[in-house]
Order: C-alpha cells, then structure tokens, then sequence
C-alpha cells in the first residue's frame, strides 16, 4: 500500500507520519508507567500484608501456646480449597462471557485479589483480580463484573450456610444472628442473580465509553447454579480450617465432646460463614476488627474467652500465609506455563 494513500479515519487528509512517530515515542512510556503503578500496588499489597500479620501476632504474644503445628497446615489447605471452589466459579463466568484464562492465571489472580483487600479500599481486589486475567484477554470489563459477581455468591452461599447452622444449633444472641444472617442470604442472594449481575454491570461501565459488556454473554443459570453448590462446598471446607486451628490448640476434642461432631461443624462452618460476610459488608481492609468480633462473640461463650481470641488470630494469620503462598506459587506455575507454550521444547 503506498503510504500516501493512507488516510485519518475522518476520510480527511493523509494521515500524520510525525503523530504516527510521536505515538510509537509514547509507547514505551505507557509501559514504564503501568509497570511502576504495578510495583506501587505490590508494594502496597505487600506493606498491607506484613503490618496485618504483625498486629496479629502481637494480640496472641502474651498466651502461653502449645501448638501442634501440622495441624495449622491442615487449616491453610482446607482454607485454599475452599478458596479455590470460588474460583472455578469466577473462570465459568468469564467463560460465559466469551473468554476463559488458563487455570494457572486464573488461580494466581484469585489468589493475589484476596491480598489486597488488606489494604483500604474494597475494589484493590477487584483491580488486582481483573488486571491479571487482562494479559489472557479478558476484557477488564469482563474481569471486574465477573470478579464482582463471584464475591456476590461466595456472601450469598456464606449467608446461607449461616442460617443453616444457626437453625442446627443455639448460641448467645440467637435469634439476632439468625436474622441478621437471613437479611444478609436475601440481599446478596438478590445481588448475585444472573439478570441484576448483567444490569448491575451495564450501569457500571457506563462512564466509560470503551468498556464493553455484551448481553449475549453473561452469566449462565446452569453456571450460576453449579457455583452455588461448589462455593457452598467451599464454606464447609473453611470449617474445616476453623476445626483444624481449634485441634492445633487441643480445643477440638472437648468442644465435639460437648456438642457433637456434627453440631460442632455445623457451629464452626456457620460461624466462619457469618464473620466472614460480617467482615466483607463492613467498612475496614479484610474485614479487621470486624469478623475477629463476630468470631469472639460467637464462638467466645462456647470454648471460652481465651480459647476463641487465640482460635480467631491464628485462623487470620493462617488465612493470610496461605493466601501469600497461593499466590506465589501459582503465579511461578503461570509463568512458567505461558514460556513453555512461547519457547517450546
């Protein structure tokens, strides 16, 4: 094609080989911009992280712990499957919108949302978790709506799974938490179905006139259904992670023995269930404050004031080193995945 037969998209005249040139200049600082603003919010991902796990640690310094340790480990593996039940939820509705991430990206950006949500601000997950499945293809539209939706279920299903426990079994304040965790199911319930996701997103994205989100591909009801059944199964993994921290402490015996297997799990998978959606409707990074309260309220009368402040810090550092491990372990895994596919052996 010869150049000057090239014109400007308005059909005007030809097009501006210096504009063209000044263009290409600003390309490389674009990139050195984005890969700054990368650093800043890893580091202040990183600094969130460390300053969490340090006051976590300093409210335990003074009990004397006897801790059996490989059960801690136990704690964070069943905290990162059921993390990880989620995520195939958030990869089928990506999916539905027209474009699935390999699992490796899709794991290691779930994984590296959860972290900034230590920090203030809600969306910082929402912006870790869309940027990453970006360099897939995913539009950042796609991401964020689909990000935004899967926290919806995963606080629907928490809500639930609240409800059902609190119907099983009776603490203090009971019928509070029962209501409190019926007027949560309903309102995230509402949230999360498939047509208000999709209207929900159109307003969203409205102030921006390039993003786009299709209706032709949202969010299936079969999708939305298998990952209301796998995120409820991720909540009962995460009591399991509670039980695990309460058998590192030596308070896991006594508490069936007092209640039953069954009503204990039922007890420990409800109450993670209802301070973890406490946390995430409250106002402060990773719910802090708020889900540690919840837990010692709930859980306080039952093994006791001490117990449940020790069972409550340990399940958040617990959570946290898992959540730093995920997500750097996945991320080498994608790393090393998408070289082997553009250097072949």
């Amino acid at each position: 094609m010869k150049i000057d037969s090239i014109h400007n998209s308005d059909g005007g005249s030809p097009l501006d080989l210096d504009g063209s040139t000044s263009q290409l200049a600003r390309r490389p600082r674009r990139r050195w911009i984005t890969a700054a603003l990368r650093w800043v919010i890893m580091l202040v991902v990183v600094f969130g992280v460390g300053r969490r796990i340090w006051l976590e640690k300093e409210k335990i310094s003074f009990y004397g712990l006897d801790l059996a340790w490989g059960w801690l480990l136990v704690s964070a593996a069943c905290y990162l499957a059921g993390l990880a039940a989620c995520a195939v939820f958030w990869w089928l509705a990506m999916r539905d919108r027209g474009r699935g991430p390999g699992w490796s990206r899709t794991l290691a950006s779930y994984y590296a949302g959860h972290l900034g949500k230590y920090v203030p601000g809600k969306m910082l997950a929402v912006v870790i978790r869309a940027t990453m499945v970006g360099r897939s293809g995913v539009g950042i539209a796609t991401g964020a709506i689909t990000c935004v939706h899967e926290a919806l279920l995963t606080m629907a299903t928490g809500s639930l799974v609240a409800v059902a426990s609190l119907l099983m079994v009776s603490i203090p304040h009971h019928k509070y938490w029962l209501l409190a965790s019926a007027v949560l199911a309903a309102g995230f319930g509402l949230l999360a179905l498939p047509p208000i996701v999709t209207r929900l997103g159109r307003l969203a994205v409205r102030p921006f006139p390039n993003a786009v989100v299709d209706d032709k591909h949202s969010c299936r009801w079969r999708t939305f259904g298998a990952g209301t059944a796998m995120i409820t199964g991720g909540w009962l993994l995460m009591g399991l992670s509670l039980a695990a921290v309460m058998e590192a402490m030596h308070k896991l015996i006594g508490l069936i023995s007092q209640w039953g297997f069954w009503k204990a799990y039922g007890l420990m998978t409800g109450l993670v269930a209802l301070a973890s959606v406490g946390g995430f409707v409250s106002l402060t990074p990773g719910g802090l404050g708020t889900r540690e309260w919840i837990l010692v309220e709930t859980l306080g009368p039952v093994v006791g004031t001490g117990p449940s402040v020790v069972a409550v810090v340990l399940l958040r550092i617990v959570w946290i080193v898992a959540e730093v491990f995920a997500s750097g372990l996945f991320w080498i895994i994608d790393r090393q995945w998408n070289q082997g596919k553009v250097h072949p052996s």
